[in-house]
Order: structure tokens, then C-alpha cells, then sequence
């Protein structure tokens, strides 16, 4: 926790999509909205001070309509974020990272302990662009909380159900960070570290119920007949399946 209290938002006209993250770069490059930020930044505030679940429902509206600029930009924002997933999925199913991107052979991490195993996989998948500090805190979290309890890596624990949960844990924990980093001022408003840890885990909550719903539907069956460019294609379908129903949040 405490992920909040070192964030620094952009500025309302930075783009909406940073080259380095677009992987529609054949679109053009939108505009961002005027101020796009301030309703989602203050709705947010609110719901630090408040801790009421509707405040942070309010504030994630305004998140996807405007600040975000709608869910199709947002999947084109995250372009880097569902590139890196993918490679972890062609990774821990067994099939490769996917052409061109490098990934790891779990056969040589086994009988490390848990924690470094996680580690080399992060390294090896972690993009070297603007989005890496969010990539590799997300893919470390999603692998740490999927592999809970394990001590001693060894891919046949690498089930069909550790990769579900790794996928949604690692999209889910990609949006809560992004979302953070665009809040800007917001978390000022809690009174004590508790009340920002509370927020913090609340928001989170929100985040996880969302994309679980919109994730865990799509893996189903036999994961290994899946590619790597088809998880990619999931991961930006579920973002904007989740901004589609955060845009209702009023």
C-alpha cells in the first residue's frame, strides 16, 4: 500500500496516448478533452475523504468518459500494458512470449524459491518504456498473489487457474496504477495513512470485481490453444468492456 502517496499527474494537455504506449499508432492521435482531469480528480478527492463506495463509483466515471477519453482510447493508452501481458501469458501457459518479445523458460526457474523465480520472470517481461515501473509492480503483484503459499517454484504449479487469476490480478493492477498516476492531488485528501491505505483498497476492490467480470468469461477451456496475440486482443477487449460499464457510473 502507500502506492498513492508518490504519484505526480500529467497536465491536461499531455496526450492521451504516449507514442510509446499506442499500439494503434496508424490512428490519428486524439485530442485530449479540455481540462479532462478536473472532475475526475476532485470526484476522486471526495471519495478519499469520504471513503463511500459510490464516491469512488462517481469518481471512475468520470475516469473512463473524460479523463481517460473513453474506453477505446483507453485500451490504445494501455497498448504497452496488454503487449507484456500477453508475454506473460504465452510465457506461464507455455507457448512463448509471442513473436519478437522475449520471454523465459519457467523450466529453468524451477526449485528457485518462489520470490526469485517471480522476479526473473518480471525482468524478462517488463517493457523498457514509459509504462515499466507500472508493468513490473502489476506482473509482480498478480504473480505473488497467484502463486500465494508457494514456496519453491516448479512449473506444474503453473495451472490453468494460476494463470486466470494472474491475468485478471495483472490487468486489474495495470488500471489501478495508471488511474493513480492520473490523480494527481487527490490523495491529499485523506486525513491519516489508514484513511489512504482504506481508499486505496477500495478502489482497488472496485477495479478487481470489474475486470474479473469481463476477464474471467474469455479464459475459459483449453488456455494453450489461445496465442499470445489473441490475449492481447482480450486484454484491450476487457478494457473497454470495463470503461463501457464505468461510463454508466454517474
Amino acid at each position: 500500500m502507500g502506492t498513492s502517496q508518490s504519484s505526480n499527474g500529467p497536465g491536461g494537455g499531455s496526450p492521451l496516448i504516449p507514442p510509446w504506449a499506442d499500439d494503434q499508432s496508424q490512428q490519428p492521435q486524439p485530442q485530449p478533452p479540455a481540462q479532462r482531469f478536473s472532475p475526475f480528480r476532485k470526484a476522486l478527492g471526495n471519495a478519499v475523504s469520504s471513503g463511500n463506495r459510490d464516491d469512488f463509483k462517481r469518481a471512475l466515471g468520470h475516469y473512463a468518459r473524460k479523463a481517460s477519453g473513453g474506453g477505446s482510447n483507453a485500451a490504445r493508452r494501455m497498448g504497452s500494458v496488454t503487449q507484456a501481458g500477453a508475454g506473460l501469458f504465452g510465457t506461464l501457459a507455455g507457448i512463448g512470449a509471442g513473436p519478437g518479445e522475449t520471454g523465459v523458460d519457467l523450466n529453468s526457474l524451477a526449485g528457485l524459491p518462489c520470490e526469485l523465480a517471480i522476479s526473473a520472470i518480471t525482468e524478462a517481461l517488463t517493457t523498457d518504456d514509459g509504462d515499466s515501473e507500472k508493468i513490473r509492480a502489476a506482473m509482480n503483484d498478480a504473480l505473488v498473489e497467484a502463486l500465494d503459499g508457494v514456496e519453491t517454484f516448479d512449473p506444474q504449479n503453473i495451472t490453468d487457474d494460476v494463470i486466470v487469476d494472474t491475468m485478471i490480478g495483472y490487468l486489474a493492477g495495470s488500471i489501478f496504477l495508471q488511474i493513480v498516476m492520473d490523480s494527481d492531488k487527490a490523495w491529499n485528501k485523506a486525513d491519516t495513512p489508514s484513511q489512504a491505505i482504506n481508499a486505496e483498497t477500495e478502489l482497488r476492490e472496485l477495479i478487481n470485481v470489474v475486470v474479473d467480470k469481463h476477464m474471467a468469461s474469455k479464459l475459459t477451456g483449453d488456455l494453450k490453444t489461445v496465442s499470445p496475440q489473441q490475449m492481447a486482443q482480450i486484454e484491450r477487449q476487457v478494457i473497454i468492456d470495463t470503461w463501457k460499464e464505468w461510463e454508466a457510473y454517474q
